[in-house]
């Protein structure tokens, strides 16, 4: 039997997590989709905020959608991505969801649940960010994402 040497990792002070593979301009140009419908989810696993920030200056929604799940490593990061955005003029761009995709993950059972978005992350929000970005982000922000306009047969 031989005997290899694991291979070594990069220690948690100097990892740096790589780019995601995706670009706004292979999902609208080589689709042909609008930049403004498109919404890149799960941001808050991959808290680059300069990665963010292009996106968001393509022109896409980005979606926070893990802030209502219990002991997320990166939820502690998330209000300064939030103001990140805000700050370099991508506030009406900002969405925020709970990926509640169990039961217990929808209710108050098991960690902060569905709830938590309202009665726990807002009033943070406008306290620490201001109630303008609070509104954009949980009225006006999801209304221009989902808007549709039917066509008719």
């Amino acid at each position: 039997m031989r005997r290899t040497t694991p291979p070594t990792r990069p220690s948690a002070s100097t990892w740096r997590p790589e780019p995601p593979p995706w670009t706004c301009s292979t999902c609208c140009g080589t689709h042909g989709v609008a930049p403004h419908r498109v919404v890149l989810g799960h941001l808050h696993r991959f808290p680059d905020t300069r990665i963010h920030r292009q996106a968001a200056e393509a022109g896409a929604f980005l979606a926070f959608d893990g802030p209502s799940r219990v002991h997320h490593g990166t939820d502690w990061r998330m209000l300064d991505s939030l103001a990140v955005l805000a700050e370099a003029g991508h506030a009406h761009q900002i969405l925020l969801g709970a990926d509640t995709v169990t039961p217990t993950a929808r209710s108050s059972a098991d960690g902060p649940g569905m709830p938590f978005l309202l009665s726990g992350l807002r009033p943070r929000i406008e306290r620490e960010l201001g109630p303008e970005l609070a509104s954009a982000i949980f009225t006006e922000n999801p209304a221009r994402a989902f808007a549709v306009r039917w066509r008719q047969p």
